[in-house]
């Protein structure tokens, strides 16, 4: 008799505590769709990109950050302002996300209901103003230069099984013979500093590691900073995926360099096997 007492009190805890908790609305957001600005004052390249991740408000208080796709519980009904800002994960790192600087915000007035779900596929792009510098190894050369003690080859391949975007993508192949290259862009372009947000982005589907370090000249000073390592991935698993490599200490702590470039650097990883790595559509971004 004690025993059926007890499970009594429990369940009329339970129930009590049940009825007690607030009813929510749902709100699905789908992945973000990155689209063209028709008013872009320069060209912007193919719209690859991995914004992963949202940041939430809601009549002008923060819900949060989110990976995506998510559904959150809110506790309210009825129309409301929401601003979705795109989010990424930074150099590679899953504990360091950061709002994407170069993206606009998606606005909507969404109405919730009660114990029901509200789906929205959010649409952001580029920022009009912005500036980019690309290699996306489509034109007859390529915006780079190889370094003359690299045995292996930057070459350009159209495989339709690997290619996803124009007509051509970097191929660099690795075996013992052909066991390291390092090529640096050739943009020449003064970036800028002071604390001021420059990207490094590119796609790439690889099995071999591959060494990204910033490089500084000018003034008759050169300076070369090793920067991240993108790891390799299986070979059964490889996909195509895109990095986010954040710049802006690397170019901001040479002041008196005025060029800045980006160096990859890649050496077999493992002796007496073959390996490769694809990029394409090498960006630095800026405003």
């Amino acid at each position: 008799m004690k025993h059926i007492f007890t499970y009594t009190i429990v369940a009329l805890l339970i129930f009590s505590c049940a009825k007690d908790q607030p009813e929510v609305a749902w709100l699905k957001i789908d992945k973000w769709d990155l689209v063209a600005n028709p008013d872009a004052e320069n060209p912007q390249g193919e719209l690859s990109h991995n914004l992963n991740q949202v940041f939430v408000n809601m009549d002008g208080k923060s819900l949060g950050m989110y990976e995506l796709p998510a559904k959150i519980p809110i506790i309210g009904d009825g129309a409301h302002e929401f601003v979705l800002i795109p989010g990424i994960i930074v150099n590679g790192i899953g504990e360091t996300k950061k709002r994407y600087p170069f993206a606009e915000q998606f606005k909507e007035i969404i109405t919730l209901k009660k114990n029901d779900t509200v789906s929205v596929s959010p649409k952001t792009r580029y920022y009009s103003a912005l500036n980019f510098l690309i290699e996306d190894f489509e034109s007859p050369s390529m915006q780079v230069d190889v370094a003359t003690e690299s045995t292996a080859t930057l070459g350009r391949s159209s495989d339709p099984e690997i290619l996803v975007w124009g007509n051509k993508y970097g191929d660099i192949q690795l075996n013992d013979a052909d066991s390291s290259i390092s090529f640096v862009t050739n943009f020449q372009t003064v970036l800028p500093k002071l604390g001021t947000e420059v990207f490094l982005e590119f796609d790439y589907m690889n099995t071999n590691s591959m060494l990204t370090s910033t490089i500084a000249y000018g003034n008759g000073n050169y300076y070369e900073n090793p920067y991240i390592i993108v790891a390799p991935q299986e070979e059964n698993e490889a996909k195509w995926k895109h990095a986010y490599i954040d710049l802006k200490e690397n170019i901001s702590y040479h002041q008196t360099t005025p060029i800045n470039e980006v160096q990859f650097t890649l050496i077999l990883d493992e002796l007496g096997t073959s390996k490769y790595f694809y990029i394409d559509n090498i960006k630095l971004i800026y405003p």
